[in-house]
């Protein structure tokens, strides 16, 4: 993408950050197949970028796979067919532009890199909280049985990451400072629809067999209430942790007990939510596949759960 297709790049940025699935404009903005990759018949065929109609982008689609299970239907299997099958649950993920075989190469790499720094600061807050709850759960309640040196390592290893994550707000705007705004418009603007999303998924836990579970997309009211938590709690888990590290024991007792009395119940919810979090995005999933795996076997005699 150099200086000389600027406005395709613009059209390839903003057809990527929409919730909609990208795999048929991606296709439109390529070459299509050419008489370099594409058996010659009576004369060359060049720049066709009909949909072929092979699949790979619906078999590709997490969405898909878990909404629907395995798509056998030829009519089915278009680019068409999954945007009206994931509508605006999207994950940008970019799997069905990978697997598409009419989207040019340097699409898809480009494609593959577009998200890589929201990934990777999604990945590494992950990684820190995981390793805070760890380390701050076996300080507070076994500090007095553990060696020393095992004691020391675990308080260095708290407090490092701690920092890390702590700093990871600005890591996010050094390297991907237009996602990181993206984020923060989606997450903190909230609307009359964030409403009726609550309200549905209070019905679908009250009987989730009447009610489905709301929009389960990209900045659902859920996924951004998880969001906001994450914004107030790093900063304030930041702030009370530094001042357990500094330590007002001696003259400031009744203040100390209050500041780690907050930070640990923060540390506890911010445990709770992500437990919640990895439940619904893949636990849940997980549950209903072996679910699923065990019924078919149970009434089919194999473990082929797609086949009928």
């Amino acid at each position: 993408m150099n200086g000389a297709n600027q406005p395709k790049h613009q059209l390839t940025d903003y057809v990527l950050d929409e919730i909609i699935c990208p795999v048929a404009r991606m296709r439109l903005l390529s070459e299509g197949i050419n008489d370099n990759n594409r058996l010659l018949a009576y004369e060359a065929v060049i720049g066709d970028k009909a949909c072929l109609s092979c699949g790979n982008c619906v078999d590709a689609c997490p969405v898909v796979t878990e909404n629907h299970g395995f798509i056998y239907l030829p009519n089915q299997r278009t680019s068409m067919a999954l945007e009206h099958m994931v509508g605006l649950e999207c994950r940008r993920c970019y799997r069905c532009i990978q697997s598409c075989p009419q989207v040019d190469k340097p699409i898809k790499e480009y494609a593959a890199g577009f998200r890589r720094g929201e990934k990777i600061i999604h990945l590494l807050t992950a990684i820190s909280i995981v390793l805070l709850a760890l380390s701050g759960m076996a300080l507070a309640h076994y500090r007095d049985f553990l060696p020393p040196f095992e004691t020391f390592a675990l308080d260095v290893i708290h407090r490092v990451i701690g920092v890390i994550l702590a700093g990871l707000p600005f890591f996010y705007f050094i390297l991907d400072r237009k996602h990181l705004m993206r984020w923060l418009k989606k997450v903190f603007v909230w609307k009359k629809v964030d409403w009726f999303w609550t309200k549905r998924l209070i019905l679908h836990i009250k009987d989730h067999r009447k009610n489905p579970m709301p929009y389960r997309g990209e900045f659902n009211t859920g996924q951004k209430a998880w969001y906001v938590f994450i914004s107030l709690m790093i900063p304030m888990m930041t702030v009370t942790g530094g001042i357990l590290l500094l330590g007002f024991r001696s003259d400031h007792t009744s203040f100390y007990a209050t500041v780690k009395l907050l930070h640990i119940t923060l540390a506890f919810i911010t445990d709770i939510f992500l437990l919640i979090h990895v439940y619904l995005k893949y636990l849940r999933n997980w549950g209903l596949k072996i679910y699923a795996i065990v019924k078919s076997y149970k009434d089919r005699r194999h473990l082929n759960y797609y086949l009928p």
